[in-house]
């Protein structure tokens, strides 16, 4: 349950290496006394240390706090979790899990708030009339891909994932205007996915994106961009996976597509089911 205390602490005992004399001499009180130093005011330690308040804000910034108050913080949870052992039923009444819930509910939230029914549209035409869908990604993103192939073949679309830069770019190279090619890069600017987009549309292809960056150089040579919802700002953003933005907006098309054609597509995916179960 200490999970993110020890983090704290563990990054102040690495961060030594940076920090002025002075500094390190406030990192080895805050070490030694936590729970003292999670109860006084900044003015407290200053005078207490004879140091200036300023010379605390520039420490708590250094480990990447925006000030003492948001770090204090950080250290008081450290304080209250080890004297006092968690034993609940409920998640959300642990603060870092209750806040982790939050940035999974704003991501959502955020997906219909930027999402357009008339781009998911856009996006199942640009799927239903494709006679071949290229997906391309590398990472995480590749991950994704897959993901994207494994639900939309199962309904009857021919889709193939690629996570090769050098055979994305081959496979780039034999589309042409009756392939839907999708390039899969939250930052935008993954070189390998851009150089085989490039490639896809000069044969000819429709472009579709998955970004985060809506101003990205693959994000412009796309027909279509689908937003991802940014986690960076988000206080637990780093334990985040990258894909839940994405499996939002594939659920979303994937919705959609079967909501046209409810009766056709519901019997694809049970001969796929099916055929699954006639193996075992």
């Amino acid at each position: 349950m200490e999970y993110l205390a020890e983090n704290l602490i563990y990054g102040i005992e690495c961060s030594m290496s940076k920090f002025t004399k002075t500094e390190e001499e406030l990192a080895n009180y805050i070490l030694q006394r936590p729970e003292e130093v999670s109860q006084l005011t900044i003015s407290q330690i200053a005078k207490k240390l004879h140091i200036s308040p300023a010379t605390i804000t520039r420490f708590c910034q250094k480990l990447a706090f925006s000030g003492f108050n948001e770090f204090k913080h950080e250290l008081k949870r450290f304080v209250d979790l080890r004297n006092s052992p968690i034993h609940m039923k409920d998640l959300k009444q642990v603060d870092y899990f209750a806040k982790l819930y939050q940035d999974h509910m704003s991501i959502i939230d955020d997906t219909f708030h930027i999402t357009s029914y008339e781009d998911i549209e856009k996006a199942v035409s640009f799927l239903t009339n494709a006679k071949r869908i290229h997906v391309y990604g590398i990472g995480s993103s590749g991950i994704a891909a897959h993901e994207f192939k494994s639900k939309f073949f199962r309904i009857g679309l021919s889709v193939e994932a690629i996570t090769d830069p050098h055979q994305s770019m081959m496979d780039a190279a034999l589309s042409n205007q009756e392939s839907v090619v999708i390039g899969i890069s939250i930052s935008g600017a993954t070189k390998e996915v851009i150089r085989a987009m490039k490639i896809a549309k000069k044969q000819g292809a429709l472009i579709l994106v998955f970004t985060g960056n809506k101003n990205s150089e693959l994000s412009r040579l796309s027909d279509l961009s689908l937003l991802v919802t940014s986690k960076n700002s988000m206080h637990m953003g780093q334990n985040i996976s990258p894909l839940l933005p994405l499996l939002l907006l594939f659920d979303l098309l994937y919705t959609e597509l079967v909501s046209k054609d409810y009766k056709n597509r519901i019997g694809i995916r049970e001969k796929t089911l099916q055929a699954l179960t006639d193996t075992h």
